[in-house]
C-alpha cells in the first residue's frame, strides 16, 4: 500500500512537472532553441500575483488569473528582446546567452516584489479524497486533472486549427509558414504567450500546493522544467508529458524512503543515466532522425 500510495502521488504532482517540460518543449520545438529565462517568467507572474493581491483581492482565483497573465507577458518580452533579434540559425548562442540576461533581470524585479524573500500564496481549499485505503491530496488531484485539460487543449490546437498548422509549419520551415499565410513574427509572440500560460498554471498549482513562495522558485522551476524535458526528449510534446510524470514518480518514492535530501540527487542522476543511455531523451530521438534523414536529403 505504501509504494502504491507514493506511486499515485508522484505521479499526480508529475502532472505540473509535464505542464512545466511542455513550455520548454513547445518553445524549442518551435524556436530549436532553449529558453533559459522561462523559469524566471513564472516566477515573475508569481511575484505579480502576490505583489497585487492587497489590492485587486479575488483569493486564489485572482492569484491564478494574474500568475497566467504575469507569465505570458513575461515571456512574450523574452521573445522580443532575445529570440525576435535572431532569427537565424546564426543566433542560437546569441539569444540563449540574452535569456540569460533577462533570466537575472527577472529575478531581480521578482525579488523586489518580494521583500520579505517568503510570502503566503494561497490555495483551493478541498478536502482530501479517500478510496480503498488511498489518500489523495486533493491539490494533487487538482494538477492531475488541470494538466489533462490543458494538454487537451493544447493538442486540439496544435492539430485541429488552422493556427496550430501555422505553428508546425514554422518549427520545420517559417519559410513555408510564410507562404501559407502566416507571420512568422506573431507566431513566435504566440508560441511564448502559450508557453507562458502553461507554464504560469503550473506555478500557481505548484505554489499553492506548497503555500507559499520565494525568491529560487525561478530557478527551481528552471532546472525541473529542462530535466523533465530531457528525460521525455527534447522537442517531442509526448516526451514532456512522460518526462514530467517520470520526474515525479522517482522524486517521490526517493522522498520516501531515503529523504528529502536525496530528492535533488536522484532527479540529476536519473538525467545523466537517461542521456547515457538514450541520448535525445526516451522520445526525443525519433526527432533527431527526423531532422538528419531530412538534411541528409537535401
Amino acid at each position: 500500500m505504501d509504494f502504491l500510495q507514493t506511486s499515485i502521488d508522484g505521479l499526480l504532482f508529475g502532472s505540473a512537472y509535464a505542464l512545466l517540460a511542455l513550455g520548454f518543449s513547445l518553445i524549442f520545438g518551435i524556436m530549436k532553441r532553449i529558453n533559459l529565462a522561462y523559469g524566471s517568467s513564472l516566477l515573475f507572474g508569481g511575484a505579480l500575483a502576490v505583489w497585487l493581491e492587497p489590492f485587486l483581492g479575488g483569493g486564489a482565483l485572482g492569484l491564478l488569473l494574474v500568475t497566467v497573465f504575469g507569465a505570458a507577458v513575461a515571456g512574450i518580452y523574452v521573445e522580443r528582446l532575445c529570440f525576435s533579434p535572431h532569427l537565424g540559425k546564426t543566433g542560437t548562442m546569441a539569444s540563449m546567452i540574452a535569456t540569460f540576461a533577462i533570466w537575472m533581470q527577472l529575478d531581480e524585479i521578482s525579488s523586489q516584489l518580494l521583500p520579505q524573500r517568503t510570502h503566503g500564496f494561497a490555495g483551493i481549499d478541498i478536502e482530501a479524497i479517500s478510496f480503498a485505503g488511498i489518500i489523495l491530496r486533493s491539490d494533487h488531484v487538482l494538477h492531475f486533472w488541470v494538466a489533462v485539460l490543458a494538454i487537451g487543449a493544447l493538442y486540439w490546437t496544435l492539430y485541429r486549427t488552422r493556427f496550430g498548422l501555422l505553428l508546425r509549419a514554422s518549427a520545420d520551415d517559417p519559410e513555408i509558414a510564410y507562404l501559407l499565410g502566416g507571420r512568422v513574427g506573431l507566431l513566435g509572440v504566440a508560441t511564448f504567450a502559450i508557453a507562458g500560460f502553461l507554464g504560469g498554471t503550473a506555478a500557481f498549482l505548484i505554489l499553492s500546493s506548497d503555500g507559499q513562495i520565494t525568491p529560487h522558485f525561478g530557478l527551481w522551476s528552471t532546472f525541473k522544467g529542462l530535466v523533465a524535458m530531457m528525460l521525455g526528449g527534447v522537442g517531442s510534446l509526448p516526451g514532456a508529458i512522460v518526462g514530467g510524470l517520470l520526474l515525479g514518480f522517482a522524486e517521490a518514492h526517493v522522498t520516501f524512503y531515503l529523504g528529502a535530501e536525496f530528492r535533488d540527487i536522484l532527479t540529476f542522476g536519473l538525467l545523466l543515466l537517461i542521456l547515457v543511455l538514450r541520448p535525445g531523451g526516451l522520445m526525443g530521438v525519433d526527432v533527431y532522425r527526423t531532422g538528419r534523414l531530412a538534411t541528409e536529403r537535401i
